[in-house]
């Protein structure tokens, strides 16, 4: 049984509460959930409000239709630019401002922004088909949504290298093997283990485990915002050459990008 008295009504995101204590949060943005800076701010906004209530303990965040989230749809480059004085990592920086454990849902792909908010929550869940890549490289640009910390603290710096230089996918298993991921789930599953994941750490003492997370993530926050400030600035630099607008001409027109280095 569960009770959406208190949860947040905005279009794209859905939130559920549970006896158990867990919240599910979806967001959707068919087809391929591309976020921006609205949908992000609903997001953060849904998680804020369960953190200043008593009944959630532990988040599942999660997305609608077969892939978790495309990222930014770069072939709209205005959705990273200033609205009424925001940019789109404002609205990231809160998901990693909010105090409760997250638990992801991934299924299908998490591509560039995508795994960045994947790698925002605390766990990762992921069936054997999802894929994972940080393909900023291939676009002409530099990473973002805080993957400057996140991904090496995730699978270590040698690794977050070779995904970052290179931009490969990688499959839910080797997402395990190597640290991206944290469990893996038979498909069209991964939302359940990931439920039964975030129940576990519902079912501890609340308090004690945001004090814990609270430590163990320290001043993940601050580095998360130092690092989103230097992203963007390299980002904006980047979207103005040559290589970028092929980057994402060569992704329109699904064929191999030709880089010059202009």
């Amino acid at each position: 049984m569960t009770d959406q008295q208190d949860a947040p009504d905005t279009a794209g995101v859905s939130v559920e509460v549970g006896d158990d204590h867990v919240a599910t949060i979806e967001f959707s943005n068919p087809p391929h959930n591309f976020f921006s800076l609205a949908l992000l701010g609903q997001l953060a906004d849904a998680c804020d409000e369960l953190a200043a209530g008593r009944r959630c303990r532990a988040i599942v965040l999660c997305s609608a239709g077969r892939h978790f989230c495309a990222g930014a749809d770069f072939a709209r480059p205005a959705v990273l630019t200033e609205q009424d004085g925001l940019h789109l990592y404002d609205m990231a920086q809160r998901l990693f401002e909010q105090p409760l454990p997250v638990v992801a849902a991934v299924q299908g792909a998490a591509i560039g922004g995508g795994l960045g908010l994947a790698l925002a929550a605390d766990f990762r869940v992921a069936a054997p088909e999802a894929r994972f890549a940080a393909n900023f490289a291939l676009l002409g640009i530099h990473h973002g949504f805080a993957l400057t910390v996140t991904l090496p603290a995730a699978v270590g710096q040698q690794a977050a290298l070779d995904l970052l230089y290179t931009g490969r996918r990688v499959g839910g298993e080797e997402a395990v093997a190597i640290g991206l991921a944290d469990r893996l789930a038979p498909s069209h599953e991964a939302r359940t283990a990931a439920r039964a994941m975030a129940a576990s750490i519902a079912a501890a003492a609340p308090l004690a485990v945001r004090a814990i997370r609270q430590t163990m993530r320290g001043d993940l926050a601050d580095r998360a915002r130092a690092a989103m400030a230097r992203e963007r600035a390299e980002q904006e630099r980047l979207m103005r050459t040559a290589d970028w607008r092929e980057g994402v001409a060569a992704v329109a027109a699904r064929r191999p990008a030709r880089f010059t280095g202009g």
